[in-house]
């Protein structure tokens, strides 16, 4: 049916996820070793300031981290997640970019870096 695991994960979450959808989520690259993940910022997605909301940024990296956590071939949900807001998000886009820290049998570590348009550091989530 797919070719790769990849593909595999990648369709899933495009067609099953009303979260991914509803708020523009788009997945640019993925791979075992990274998921790149992008939203365009549109009003809807700003907090009361004019800045991305803390909730649209945590569920960019959770759900990246989950695509990454799903190429194991394990059906995965988040036990525990802690992000630090560095700096506010602002500009047209958000990417994020996570990555494994450490995979084990039953328990994964991912981290996941957000990224403005400027191609600046925002936050961290692990």
């Amino acid at each position: 049916m797919y070719k790769t695991i990849e593909e595999e994960v990648k369709k899933h979450f495009e067609e099953n996820s009303g979260w991914i959808k509803h708020n523009g989520l788009q997945i640019d690259e993925i791979t075992k070793e990274k998921v790149t993940t992008s939203v365009e910022l549109t009003k809807n997605h700003l907090n009361p300031h004019g800045i991305a909301h803390g909730g649209l940024i945590f569920g960019l990296a959770d759900s990246s981290m989950g695509m990454l956590a799903s190429l194991t071939g394990k059906k995965v949900v988040t036990v525990n997640s802690t992000i630090n807001y560095l700096r506010p998000c602002g500009g047209s886009k958000l990417v994020c970019i996570a990555e494994p820290v450490k995979v084990g049998i039953t328990l994964g570590v991912y981290k996941a870096s957000i990224y403005n348009d400027k191609n600046e550091e925002r936050r961290i989530t692990k």
